[in-house]
């Protein structure tokens, strides 16, 4: 499908993006569409892409897989749905376990030509961390995916999130069906806004965005008076064990001194008092 662009078009602030039809949602596009989606200055690294002026975040293809490749750390597999280009299907796979150390030992060329062993891999681990199933994907099983987008030197690709098999005809009508419908209702005209509908996203993403700001604020707030009780708690224990220190090395101080060295002891501190006693003015020792 085309991806044409209309003047005048207008691309709405991403606090609408809640309005639009096809930004929460699963696309339903062809292999060809997707190659042709624009990227718009401001949503870069984001993998947000326009057809029109429709955001579009989420996809799904209905397609032939045509090739499988087998990586120590990734799953692809080419799916062909004769729209005039093919697309890549990606996912991660999980580690091996240590109780089959040559679990993911397979070349690509075992991987594209041997998927008689495709059992061994049948799991897939998506980009949001969900596990998928890849078993019974073949060549030549005709399949529903759904995903992200992203690229690879610079060549889109999907980045799987859940993949089914479509085992029979009505199945697969029932899927081209569903797509003709949605490009037809939706992705045939640009998205309009109307102007109340945008103040109210507007309003709901500030208010959204000042609770937010609150509670972060609350948290940075409940971390600092959680750090200064910690510190609080630190400094008395400290104080604690100090004075603990002290009385310990006073008593054995007193303990290695006895009875002589605590009588000695006193005595000097009665002299002390002596000497101070005859150093002080006479009016003050007389009281006068």
């Amino acid at each position: 499908m085309p991806n044409p662009l209309p003047a005048p078009l207008t691309f709405y602030p991403a606090y609408c993006f809640s309005l639009s039809p096809t930004h929460n949602t699963w696309a339903r596009l062809t292999a060809a569409d997707v190659h042709a989606l624009r990227e718009r200055t401001g949503f870069e690294g984001q993998n947000l892409f326009f057809h029109l002026n429709h955001p579009i975040k989420w996809i799904r293809l209905v397609g032939v897989i045509v090739a499988v490749d087998l990586y120590p750390t990734r799953w692809i597999a080419l799916l062909d749905d004769s729209s005039g280009a093919t697309i890549e299907i990606t996912c991660g796979r999980p580690a091996p376990t240590p109780t089959a150390p040559n679990a993911n030992s397979t070349s690509l060329a075992e991987g594209s030509a041997g998927l008689g062993r495709l059992d061994a891999f049948d799991k897939g681990v998506t980009a949001t961390g969900r596990d998928v199933d890849l078993s019974g994907v073949d060549i030549g099983t005709v399949v529903k995916v759904k995903g992200g987008m992203g690229s690879f030197r610079e060549v889109r690709q999907m980045l799987l999130e859940r993949i089914s098999i479509i085992r029979t005809t009505n199945e697969e009508a029932a899927a081209w069906a569903e797509n003709t419908a949605f490009r037809k209702e939706i992705l045939s005209q640009p998205w309009v806004v109307s102007e109340e509908e945008e103040k109210r996203a507007r309003r709901k993403a500030e208010g959204l965005d000042r609770e937010k700001q609150a509670r972060e604020e609350r948290k940075k707030r409940k971390l600092r008076e959680e750090d200064d009780g910690k510190r609080a708690v630190a400094e008395k224990e400290k104080r604690r064990a100090e004075r603990k220190r002290r009385e310990e090395g006073q008593g054995r101080r007193e303990g290695e001194a006895g009875p002589l060295g605590r009588q000695a002891d006193g005595e000097h501190r009665k002299r002390r008092r002596d000497v101070e006693k005859a150093r002080r003015p006479k009016s003050e020792v007389s009281g006068a």
